[in-house]
């Protein structure tokens, strides 16, 4: 067993030591797109039913989901605009 190869091996384990980003990887590559393409093949079943609201709930639902994906991290991470200033109106309350 070479240096470099311990080395890679210990930085690979503080890689994926970090839960919150395979977690955040997980959900925006994985698990978001699965549930859009879900919804889409749904409102897209709906449509060729010519049944237009149901259609359009799953077409809502598809942007809801990814707004919440891939906008809740920048909306509502630790460092964002909304918690900062959530922050700041709790103190003034307090």
């Amino acid at each position: 067993m070479t240096t470099a190869t311990t080395i890679n091996d210990i930085t690979t384990s503080a890689y994926i030591a970090d839960l919150t980003g395979v977690w955040s990887t997980l959900v925006q590559h994985y698990i978001g797109p699965a549930i859009t393409i879900i919804t889409g093949f749904f409102a897209v079943m709906y449509l060729v039913k010519n049944q237009i609201r149901p259609m359009l709930v799953f077409l809502a639902l598809a942007a809801i989901v990814a707004v919440v994906v891939y906008a809740a991290p920048a909306l509502l991470g630790q460092n964002s605009t909304l918690v900062k200033n959530g922050a700041e109106i709790a103190k003034q309350i307090n």
